[in-house]
């Protein structure tokens, strides 16, 4: 029997529009809090870098169950999230993208936190996040710190925000 015919690669543009259309995604569920659907947006092997991290944040995360963890921890500290502002701007490599987003939660203990946030999101052939920078104004993290879901440990150092 022959070998099942496979599909075309996706051009640049192709995998460009596919990568976007992962992010909006991305943002759509971590709003609606839908964390088992959104790790499905990353890749096994992922990687989360935070150069600035500060508190409790960890600077680094490997896997896709280090990330959910940390992610699982933060949205229990809030009843609600809204970005207030998402921008894409694709890069000339189509499996990279950087973003800009203002996240707004309505915090658990009372009070709401927000900031401004920039990252490179890299994408993988499948089209799944494979490594992710972000910035952000740790100040307003710091400041907030115990009212994001409990501390606790993460492996690669460190422990998630909370306490």
């Amino acid at each position: 029997m022959p070998p099942a015919p496979t599909a075309p690669p996706l051009t640049p543009d192709e995998r460009r529009a596919r990568n976007l259309g992962a992010l909006r995604r991305y943002f759509a569920l971590l709003a609606a809090r839908d964390l088992d659907t959104w790790i499905g947006l990353w890749a096994e092997d992922c990687t989360q870098h935070v150069p600035y991290a500060t508190g409790g944040l960890p600077a680094s995360l490997a896997g896709r169950d280090e990330i959910r963890a940390l992610y699982g921890d933060m949205a229990a500290g809030f009843t609600r999230l809204t970005f207030t502002r998402t921008e894409f701007h694709p890069l000339d490599d189509p499996d990279k993208v950087f973003a800009r987003w203002e996240p707004r939660c309505e915090l658990v203990s009372g009070g709401v936190y927000s900031n401004e946030s920039v990252g490179l999101f890299e994408f993988d052939a499948a089209g799944r996040i494979r490594h992710f920078t972000e910035y952000f104004d740790p100040a307003g993290l710091v400041e907030r710190h115990d009212a994001f879901g409990p501390e606790r440990a993460v492996p690669g150092g460190g422990v998630t925000p909370g306490g």
